[in-house]
């Protein structure tokens, strides 16, 4: 464990995948302000997750949107270091407990994100400032990426193991009309999506099988936006999920694994 909180890397990983959440934040915010917009008008239902919180009022909800804006934006461009980020993943957290209609897992994992990214160094390179890039960043922020990624695939897969989406019915509800799969044929492609989830959750953390993950990776998030209705999310879901391919392609775990064996060795032999 102390090898994982010691050791350093590049920061440029963390920097790219910096840009990308900076780019979804922005995405996500005009989703989740239309439905604060109408939930804080009066003239819809509202949810609010507690009771005890006072109504939404549209000012506040336009203040949350410019900050979230302000933040994302500053998260991309790499100014005031940490800050943006942390103040991104506030805003996420706000909207996901301010009105139950804004909650989804797409929000979850982009408030997670940006938490773990605001405390990494992932402002020390590719940012907009005159100050000297750091050479070289803590790495356990970048593994809490990797981790959350691979937890979130293992997740995913075991969720999907009931009759409903073995049988296919789950899939034939939102593929697009014109996808030639036959009926028969959906159970198959249910089951392969479950087998290919769960592949990528052990074989990212597998150099001889992180090649292939990558290709099966890319194949089922391409074939998600493609074939599904309503492909929007979808896409902002995928950028969000390939930090954790950049971080693995970049940064990946093996040399600290393979540090933490040797100093467990070392030690064995020690007298």
């Amino acid at each position: 464990m102390h090898k994982f909180l010691t050791d350093v890397i590049d920061p440029r990983p963390l920097a790219l995948c910096r840009i990308l959440v900076g780019v979804v934040a922005v995405w996500f915010s005009f989703e989740w302000v239309r439905v604060l917009a109408r939930a804080s008008s009066g003239q819809y239902l509202a949810l609010p997750v507690l009771e005890a919180l006072p109504l939404l009022s549209p000012d506040f909800v336009r203040a949350l949107f410019v900050v979230s804006i302000v933040a994302a934006v500053a998260m991309i461009l790499g100014v005031a270091g940490r800050l943006p980020a942390i103040m991104v993943a506030t805003t996420a957290a706000v909207v996901l407990l301010i009105e139950q209609q804004t909650y989804s897992n797409h929000m979850v994992l982009l408030m997670m994100l940006a938490a773990f990214l605001g405390v990494s160094g992932s402002a020390s390179a590719w940012r907009f400032s005159r100050s000297p890039r750091a050479t070289s960043v803590s790495y356990w922020p970048a593994f809490l990426i990797q981790v959350l990624v691979t937890t979130l695939y293992a997740w995913t897969a075991l969720s999907k193991v009931n009759p409903q989406y073995l049988s296919g019915e789950v899939l034939s509800t939102f593929l697009q009309g014109w996808v030639p799969i036959p009926e028969q044929l959906l159970p198959v492609a249910a089951v392969s999506s479950i087998a290919a989830e769960a592949f990528l959750a052990i074989a990212l953390w597998i150099p001889r099988l992180r090649k292939l993950a990558f290709v099966v990776g890319a194949g089922l998030h391409i074939g998600i936006v493609v074939l599904l209705d309503s492909p929007a999310p979808l896409i902002g879901f995928g950028l969000l999920m390939a930090t954790g391919y950049i971080l693995f392609a970049w940064a990946a775990p093996d040399r600290i694994l393979s540090g933490m064996r040797l100093v467990g060795q070392s030690s064995s032999k020690a007298p």
